[in-house]
C-alpha cells in the first residue's frame, strides 16, 4: 500500500542518519525501508523502533536541530542503528510550546553487506532507562549553552525517584487534548483535574503543618544551649535518623512482590502440555518407524518367517496397526494444539489470558505500594539528614567566630521545627561575618573534620 507525506505539514526537517560502513542507498527513504521489509522473514516481524522526542522550546531550530542530532548520533546510530529523524512544530490548535522529533529505528544491526542480526539488548529496560537518562543529560547541556547557568533542567527521574510526595499527572494524548480545547472534559482531563486538586490539597495541608509547628516552637519557652551540646544533639540526631533509614532499606529489600505474569506465559503455560504431547507422539511414531524398518529387514533373513509365510504376513499386519496407531497419535497431538490456538484467538480465549493478567497485576500491587512508600521515607529523611549535616556544620563555623551559645525551645512539636528555627538563627549570625572570616572558620571546621588542625 503506498502512502505519501510529502504535503504534510507541521515538519520543519528530515534527515537520514547512517552508521559507520552503510551503504550511502540506505540513505533514500524508500530504498531503506523497503530494504527493512526484505530483511525480515517472519509476517509478524518487528521492523523499526520509534523514539518520540519532546523538544525544549527555549531553544530555536539551529539548536534544536543541534540537540536531536548529538542525541540521535550517540544514543542510536553509534551503536549500529539506522535513524530516519522527523522534527515537527506545534499544531496551530495545540500547545505552541510543543516542539517534537519522531525517530524511526531500524532493529537490526547494519554494515556494508546490508542488514545484519538484531540486537536483543536494544529491548531491555536497562537500555531504555539508559536512554531517557542520556536525553535528559543531552537536553541540559544544551539548554544551558543557549539559555546560560539559569537554564531550567529536565530530568529523566520519577517523581518517586525525586523523592517528591506528589500524584504524577497522565498524558493527554492527541484525541483528549482536542477534545478539551473544544471546551469540552474528556475522561483523561478529569484524571489530570483530580490529580492537581489533590496534589493543591496535599501541598496547602503540608505547608500549614510547617507553619503551625514553627509558630509553636517560636511561642516555646526558650533556654540558652552551649554550641558544642548543640552539635552533640544534632550528631545524635543524624545518627538516629541514620539507623532508621537502613531499617527502611532492609525491610524495602525483605519484600518479595510476586512475579507479573505476562500474557505470553499465560499462553505458554496452557500451550505446553498439548506441544509436549505433540512431541512425543513425534517421537513415537520416529521409533516405531525405525523399529519396523528394522524388523522387515529381519524377515528377509530369518528362516523362522521363510518356512511360515502366515507368520511374516499377521508380522506385517501388527506393523502397519503399529504405524496407523502412531500416526494417529500424532494426528490428535496435532488437532489438541490447534484446538488451543484457536481457542486462544477466540473472545473467551482472551478474556481468559486478560484476568490471568489482571489478577496478577493487581496480587502485586500492595507490595509496590509499600516498596513506594518506603522509598518515599528513605528519601525524605535522607533529605533531613542532609540538612541536619549542614546545620552541624554552621553551628561549627559560628562557633570559630565566636557564638558559644544560642536561644532553643524548652519543648518543640518536632525536631524537624527545631532545626529549622535554629537554622535560621544560625544563618542570621553567619551572616555578620565578613566572607573572609567565613572562609577561614569553614576551613577549620573541615580540617578539625579531617583530623587536621590549623594555628590561628
Amino acid at each position: 500500500m503506498p502512502f505519501d507525506y510529502r504535503n504534510r505539514g507541521g515538519v520543519e526537517h528530515t534527515e537520514i542518519m547512517l552508521p559507520e560502513g552503510a551503504s550511502a542507498q540506505l540513505g533514500d527513504r524508500s530504498t531503506l525501508w523497503n530494504a527493512v521489509e526484505q530483511a525480515e522473514k517472519r509476517v509478524d516481524a518487528r521492523v523499526s523502533r520509534e523514539v518520540q522526542l519532546s523538544l525544549p522550546h527555549e531553544l530555536d531550530f539551529e539548536q534544536r536541530q543541534a540537540l536531536v542530532r548529538e542525541f540521535v548520533q550517540t544514543a542510536f546510530v553509534d551503536k549500529g542503528m539506522i535513524a530516519d529523524v522527523a522534527m515537527h512544530t506545534p499544531d496551530a490548535e495545540g500547545d505552541q510550546r510543543n516542539y517534537h522529533a519522531h525517530v524511526m529505528l531500524t532493529t537490526r544491526r547494519v554494515d556494508g553487506q546490508g542488514f545484519g542480526q538484531k540486537d536483543r539488548d536494544w529491548d531491555k529496560r536497562e537500555q531504555l532507562a539508559e536512554w531517557r537518562e542520556q536525553w535528559a543529560e543531552t537536553q541540559n547541556r544544551h539548554l544551558v549553552k543557549a539559555v546560560g547557568p539559569d537554564a531550567p533542567k529536565v530530568t529523566h527521574k520519577s517523581l518517586l525517584d525525586q523523592g517528591k510526595a506528589r500524584e504524577a499527572t497522565i498524558h493527554l494524548g492527541p484525541t483528549a487534548s482536542a477534545i478539551e480545547r473544544k471546551g469540552e472534559r474528556s475522561d483523561r482531563g478529569d484524571v489530570n483535574r483530580d490529580v492537581a486538586a489533590n496534589n493543591a490539597e496535599r501541598q496547602a495541608l503540608a505547608k500549614s503543618a510547617v507553619e503551625l509547628d514553627d509558630k509553636l516552637t517560636a511561642l516555646s519557652p526558650q533556654t540558652q544551649t552551649l554550641s558544642i551540646s548543640l552539635t552533640k544533639e544534632l550528631a545524635e540526631y543524624g545518627t538516629t535518623m541514620r539507623r532508621q533509614v537502613a531499617a527502611w532499606k532492609a525491610e524495602k529489600v525483605a519484600i518479595r512482590p510476586p512475579a507479573i505474569v505476562k500474557a505470553w506465559e499465560v499462553r505458554r503455560e496452557v500451550m505446553s502440555p498439548a506441544k509436549a504431547k505433540l512431541a512425543d507422539a513425534q517421537r513415537e511414531l520416529e521409533r516405531t518407524k525405525d523399529r519396523v524398518k528394522h524388523v522387515a529387514g529381519k524377515r528377509t533373513t530369518l528362516a523362522s518367517f521363510i518356512r511360515n509365510p502366515q507368520r511374516a504376513i499377521w508380522a506385517k499386519i501388527r506393523e502397519v496397526h503399529a504405524m496407523d496407531r502412531a500416526r494417529l497419535e500424532v494426528a490428535r497431538a496435532r488437532a489438541g494444539v490447534k484446538v488451543r490456538e484457536e481457542w486462544f484467538r477466540s473472545e473467551r480465549g482472551q478474556r481468559f489470558v486478560t484476568s490471568r493478567v489482571d489478577a496478577a497485576r493487581q496480587a502485586v500491587q500492595p507490595a509496590k505500594a509499600k516498596m513506594r512508600t518506603l522509598e518515599r521515607k528513605i528519601r525524605r529523611v535522607e533529605k533531613r539528614i542532609g540538612n541536619v549535616e549542614r546545620l552541624r556544620e554552621r553551628v561549627q563555623i559560628a562557633e570559630q567566630l565566636g557564638v558559644k551559645s544560642w536561644q532553643r525551645p524548652i519543648k518543640t512539636l518536632s525536631p524537624q521545627g527545631f532545626v529549622r528555627q535554629l537554622d535560621a538563627a544560625v544563618v542570621k549570625a553567619l551572616q555578620r561575618a565578613t566572607p573572609q572570616q567565613l572562609q577561614q572558620a569553614r576551613q577549620q571546621v573541615r580540617s578539625l573534620a579531617r583530623g587536621i588542625g590549623i594555628s590561628r
